[in-house]
């Protein structure tokens, strides 16, 4: 009996891309692999605006191992492949943007990969063309997360991968509401690697994940797999303590003693300006953690569906 393999897609706007990286998708993996595999394509629509759904149709009306889900509104691009993680039905999945920038091709690398015993297999982007200023924050977000995280997350791992069937039911089991899904993956275990390759451009249009989604993306992933922003905030705190409890008694004296005259104003307010900002900096540590803690307390739905055309149902 053929290994089934799932081709997670999920899209947000992409009418200029969705039918040519489908198409790629056909040619380079399905076409090449249906003697050995059975295939689902599972079109992961984000609740788009432009006319990527009418082609979505399009596409499934052709193909019946393709399936199509629609947010009922845009949950993000994490909770969208969330969404696809929970409802393919293959031996193993593939998740595969739309947007261009990861040749379907190296599917066919991950899958031999898969075969020889791996469980998680990663797509390594050693070399991407985007702005400096995005290349030098995802660098420091990194160099943060591998020093604080309490286990490996591969540095120049993104979202396109392949999971078997026993890692996608355990991350299943997860609810969280503030995904990073590659942090995941890497605190779920088994036998991972990763493969080298060169990220392209996007086909055409623009990106729809902005620098500020980047940085939620960034927010999510330090909340969720490192405390060490707390444990900076009680070593800070236990410092201070330490050196007034040092000072406190030092300045009594000086004043018992008429040494302290009234000069110093200027100094006095920097000091007290200086520790007014580093506590409300501690504060929006905490709030950041609290905020999360609350959505997690809600339990409200990661992604909820709207539509859903499947001709295999």
């Amino acid at each position: 009996m053929k290994k089934k393999i799932s081709i997670v897609m999920p899209f947000y706007n992409e009418e200029k891309n969705l039918l040519e990286i489908f198409n790629n998708l056909k040619i380079k993996v399905i076409d090449v692999n249906q003697q050995n595999y059975n295939f689902e394509v599972l079109l992961m629509n984000n609740n788009s605006t432009d006319n990527s759904s009418n082609i979505a149709k399009e596409i499934i009306n052709k193909f019946s191992y393709v399936k199509y889900y629609k947010m009922s509104r845009n949950f993000g691009y994490q909770a969208n492949i969330k969404a696809g993680y929970d409802l393919c039905t293959g031996d193993a999945a593939v998740q595969l943007d739309t947007d261009g920038e990861d040749d379907p091709e190296l599917i066919n690398s991950f899958i031999k990969k898969w075969e020889s015993g791996y469980d998680v297999v990663y797509g390594l982007r050693i070399k991407r063309k985007e702005k400096k200023i995005l290349s030098l924050a995802r660098n420091l977000f990194y160099f943060f997360l591998r020093k604080y995280a309490t286990f490996d997350i591969p540095e120049k791992a993104g979202d396109f991968r392949l999971l078997d069937r026993k890692v996608i039911n355990h991350l299943k089991r997860f609810d969280e509401k503030n995904l990073y899904l590659r942090g995941l993956i890497s605190y779920v275990g088994f036998n991972q690697t990763g493969i080298n390759y060169e990220r392209k451009e996007r086909l055409s249009g623009n990106s729809k994940f902005s620098l500020l989604d980047y940085f939620s993306l960034s927010f999510n992933a330090i909340a969720s797999f490192t405390k060490k922003p707390l444990l900076l905030i009680f070593y800070l705190g236990t410092f201070f303590s330490f050196i007034n409890f040092i000072l406190i008694p030092i300045y009594l004296l000086l004043f018992l003693f008429g040494i302290v005259e009234t000069r110093g104003f200027t100094t006095l307010i920097l000091i007290i300006l200086f520790f007014f900002g580093f506590l409300t900096l501690l504060i929006g540590i905490l709030g950041i953690y609290i905020g999360y803690i609350l959505d997690e307390v809600k339990n409200r739905p990661v992604y909820i569906i709207d539509e859903n055309e499947n001709k295999n149902i």
